[in-house]
């Protein structure tokens, strides 16, 4: 192998981690191509190489972040055989995430509030992502032997999307809004279990 094939991945990992970085802490529209290459310390050819366009750039950050979050989820929690403990673990889980100091909540809801265009590529890769999110909690709902798995599935993922949300607005930390999490959802599976 070349010096020049054994630098290309090496120069391609570097981009892609200053951008995935800096995309979830600064903003995808704030962070430019310029600001990118200078802290990988590349030159914006190896960037277009790499990456033919920002937007192919930003598209890759959505897909691996989605990949990263899905198997992270199944890896997670898929180890806990009993329902209540398994939607226990996911939301205390949550409630650590999204009230540390530094979250900047969820990388699919910053993007889409970033591109408003419904027909962006990148939208499609937030709608697959929270629809994947959605069937593990229909999954979840049947297994929790809730009256309406389809309702209770999906007050669960409004539940963890307003954690997502909220972390932004309230911010988190001991008395953060968050820390309420666990209790609502197991409230909504009481609920669900009453009828």
């Amino acid at each position: 192998m070349d010096q020049a094939s054994k630098g290309s991945p090496r120069a391609r990992d570097r981009i892609f981690a200053v951008a995935a970085e800096r995309f979830y802490r600064d903003g995808i529209r704030s962070v430019g191509v310029e600001a990118i290459v200078k802290e990988a310390g590349v030159t914006k050819i190896s960037l277009y190489r790499s990456f033919p366009s920002k937007d192919d750039l930003v598209l890759a950050y959505l897909e691996e972040r989605s990949r990263q979050f899905l198997e992270r989820w199944d890896a997670t929690f898929d180890r806990y055989d009993d329902p209540d403990e398994r939607l226990r673990a996911i939301m205390a889980s949550l409630v650590e995430r999204t009230t540390q100091e530094g979250y900047r909540g969820c990388p699919f809801i910053n993007f889409c509030a970033e591109f408003a265009d419904p027909d962006h590529p990148g939208r499609q890769i937030a709608r697959d992502t929270k629809t994947a999110l959605r069937e593990r909690f229909r999954r979840l709902a049947g297994a929790l032997r809730a009256r309406d798995p389809g309702q209770l599935a999906d007050g669960l993922l409004l539940l963890v999307e307003g954690a997502y949300a909220i972390s932004q607005t309230h911010g988190g930390g001991p008395d953060g809004v968050g820390h309420a999490l666990v209790q609502a959802a197991e409230a909504l599976v009481a609920q669900q279990r009453a009828g």
